[in-house]
């Protein structure tokens, strides 16, 4: 027995040095705990979200998944696709915000027809005939019929921010589960239909991004099946439970919702009115999302709107991502160090996203949808993409800026499908515009009072047929149009039309007046003509040179000059009819119709007359230029000239030379501007103004400039040698371009009129 427990004693003494012996049992490993990031909803203010990133990224701590709320959906997505937060700085910056939160595009690229239009008109709508319209609501059963059928569903469509997505998710643009990103994304979107939170974990990330921040009325809906998607933050805008359903076990969240207290209220524009009324509405489970970080990272950009998308502020407001990251930066590296004990994933994260503004894509296939394919032959002659040619973004930008600006389509849009391994397919789609137009437009000014413009286009955004034109000017002078045309393949165009107008024109001129009973000449009225005037005519126009316009064509012109004599108020009635050869060229690169910074603008003339009563025949060519010259960031340099010659036996009042006022071509296509009187100068046959305007844009749309000219009046009567009457005029004018049209204010002075007069106008020229 004694024996029996010796053994037991030395087993019991000596096992751990003979467990040492053993080989060692290896420990189940540990699992990393995920790390989620959630991104609210903010518009520019969520250019904070870059700068939190960054020290994030600093910080060292690995980021498993991504989920964002509109324009976290933007940021989030976008860094889900491998890009850094130093990368995703440049790209913000490189972008001209303006641009993309609207479907306008730079106005050099804009077709020379519709910059005719946004220069006239305050605003266009296009909208359906009646048929057109039966066909759309019945394909659509339950849609609304009638005239607010016609109306746009939201300001914007979202062409440029579509088009930037896609230019950064080239790799990744098939329907694909998001999970495969070089990180995990979801957002949040809202189905107006069902009014239930829309949740996007596979699909098209340009499609489900896009969605995700269609503020509703400023973006359009995105449709998906029968699903109409707008911004998530109507739900949701800060989606912390989408990211613990993913799996996340900490959640670091950037919180870009700011409350104005009571006693500090900050007026608000509609998109920051929306925004509010956003949060609002989801206020409970924003308090819960919050709850529910572990880290809360929380920017302070009450001093910006949802808009702010200048430079100086993308700036701002990145470093207050920036500090507000840097003040839980102790509570990133605890994280960090926790983090730092586990061992990392032996998965590898997927490769980065192509981005299309640097990298060239080959394209195998094309697939094109939502044109007919007479449409979609002609939009591919225009374009460079064709099969087996390598693009890049720059390539596929100047391509869907010229499908877009056709004004055929609602939308252009593309798809890069594939990857570097199965090729690359090019998917493009079509949405077909509303095909008629209705346009207004409306002036105020110091001369004509008030006036109003009214246009209604039919077929005006079908790319080719025929198309009819009807615009009316309302106010102390009328001029009405109708036009048929007939647009060929080749952007030629054919028109036939009719005009008529009545005009009446106050002409100063220098007469001679008794003072104290001394003769003195004063530039002061001199006479009225009222003018009655028919015109009929048929021309050829070019209209495929994108900055350019070409007409050519002949008019039969009838008009009735009726001038008070002065006797017995009574009036001299003239009644002339004219034929008319006439060959026009305009050419518009101007970046800006009306406070432009570069470009250039020429107009060219060429009149043949011939009276059909005295049988005399006129030439009258016109040459007119507006420079703009860059001297800084903040100063243009704008040259012009304005020159007109009239040669022949008889010029007829009508066809005279006017000059006066800061409207070319206000009372006919000849009349030219002359800074220092508001009136009209009835000039001599032969005409040459030279101008130089100094602007400065003093901040924001607040513009002042400095305008001088110079008038050569060339005087050549009969019997008597040439002369030049030299007159010259000075101005200093303010000026804001507003949402309804530029607001100037001009103080001036000439030679010609010797005093000092003032000018006013509000609205677009026409």
């Amino acid at each position: 027995m004694k024996r029996l427990l010796s053994v037991i004693l030395l087993l019991t003494l000596f096992s751990p040095a003979l467990l040492a012996e053993e080989p060692e049992t290896t420990a189940p490993r540990k699992t990393r705990p995920k790390v989620g990031l959630v991104l609210s909803g903010g518009g520019a203010k969520g250019m904070a979200h870059i700068g939190a990133l960054k020290i994030i990224e600093e910080s060292g701590i690995p980021i498993d998944m991504v989920v964002g709320t509109s324009i976290g959906s933007i940021i989030g997505g976008i860094y889900a696709l491998g890009y850094s937060a130093e990368e995703m700085d440049s790209l913000v910056r490189a972008q001209d915000w303006n641009l993309l939160m609207k479907d306008q595009i730079q106005r050099s690229n804009v077709s020379y027809t519709y910059k005719e239009d946004a220069d006239k008109f305050l605003f266009t709508l296009p909208f359906w005939n009646r048929k057109s319209l039966v066909d759309q609501t019945e394909a659509k059963p339950g849609a609304n019929k009638g005239l607010l059928r016609n109306m746009p569903s939201a300001l914007v469509q979202g062409q440029n921010l579509d088009q930037l997505f896609t230019k950064l998710s080239v790799g990744y643009q098939d329907d694909i589960d998001f999970n495969t990103l070089p990180i995990p994304f979801a957002c949040v979107a809202v189905d107006l239909n069902t009014k239930e939170e829309v949740v996007w974990h596979k699909g098209s990330i340009v499609t489900a991004i896009r969605s995700s921040m269609s503020i509703p009325g400023y973006f359009a809906p995105v449709q998906v099946g029968d699903k109409f998607l707008v911004d998530g933050g109507m739900l949701n805008n800060l989606p912390v439970d989408v990211c613990r359903e993913m799996g996340a076990d900490y959640v670091i969240t950037i919180d870009l919702h700011q409350f104005h207290s009571g006693d500090n209220p900050v007026d608000q524009t509609i998109p920051e009115m929306i925004g509010t009324m956003l949060s609002i509405m989801n206020g409970e489970k924003y308090q819960s999302g919050r709850r529910n970080s572990d880290i809360i990272i929380a920017p302070n950009t009450s001093d910006f709107g949802v808009l702010s998308f200048d430079e100086k502020s993308v700036q701002a407001l990145v470093d207050s991502g920036t500090v507000a990251a840097q003040r839980v930066y102790p509570q990133l590296q605890s994280l960090a160090e926790h983090l730092k004990e586990y061992p990392d994933p032996e998965k590898p994260r997927a490769p980065k996203a192509h981005d299309f503004n640097h990298d060239t894509v080959r394209i195998s296939q094309l697939e094109i949808s939502g044109a007919d394919t007479k449409e979609m032959n002609w939009l591919l002659s225009k374009t460079d993409i064709a099969p087996g040619k390598d693009i890049t973004g720059e390539d596929m930008d100047e391509a869907m800026d010229f499908i877009y600006n056709t004004k055929a389509f609602i939308k252009a849009s593309y798809r890069v499908i594939g990857n570097d391994e199965q090729g690359y397919g090019l998917k493009v789609d079509f949405t077909p515009q509303r095909m008629h137009q209705a346009g207004i437009g409306f002036r105020f000014d110091s001369e004509e009072m008030a006036s109003i413009l009214l246009g209604v286009n039919l077929n005006k955004r079908k790319l080719f047929g025929s198309k009819l034109d009807f615009q009316v000017e309302l106010g102390a002078n009328v001029n009405g149009l109708l036009r048929y045309g007939y647009t060929f393949p080749n952007l030629t165009r054919i028109n036939i039309g009719v005009a008529a107008n009545h005009t009446n024109i106050d002409y100063y001129t220098y007469q001679p007046i008794v003072r104290d009973n001394v003769t003195v000449e004063e530039y002061s009225l001199s006479y009225t003509n009222r003018f009655n005037v028919f015109g009929a005519q048929a021309d050829y126009q070019i209209t495929g040179w994108w900055n350019a316009d070409i007409d050519l064509g002949v008019q039969y012109v009838n008009f009735r000059c009726i001038t008070p004599t002065g006797i017995d108020a009574s009036e001299y009635v003239s009644d002339n009819s004219l034929g008319r050869g006439f060959l026009s060229w305009s050419f518009d690169s101007l970046d800006e119709m009306y406070f432009p910074t570069k470009g250039l603008r020429i107009d060219i003339f060429a009149d043949a007359r011939y009276h059909f009563k005295d049988r005399d025949w006129g030439f009258d060519p016109q040459f007119n230029l507006i420079a703009a010259i860059p001297l800084g960031r903040r100063v243009t340099l704008i040259p012009q000239t304005y020159n007109r010659w009239i040669f022949g036996n008889n010029a007829h009042r009508y066809f005279g030379n006017m000059v006066g006022g800061y409207m070319p071509g206000r009372y006919t296509l000849w009349h030219l501007p002359f800074v220092g009187i508001n009136h009209t100068f009835d000039a001599a046959w032969r005409v040459d103004i030279a101008r130089l305007d100094l602007r400065i844009n003093l901040f924001k749309q607040h513009y002042l400039t400095l305008m001088g000219n110079y008038l050569a009046n060339w005087n050549h009567d009969r019997g008597f040698p040439l002369t030049i009457e030299n007159y010259y005029g000075f101005g200093a004018g303010y000026s804001i371009n507003t949402i309804v049209g530029p607001v100037k204010v001009i103080a001036h002075w000439s030679n010609l009129s010797k005093r000092v007069g003032f000018h006013f106008s509000l609205g677009y020229d026409f």
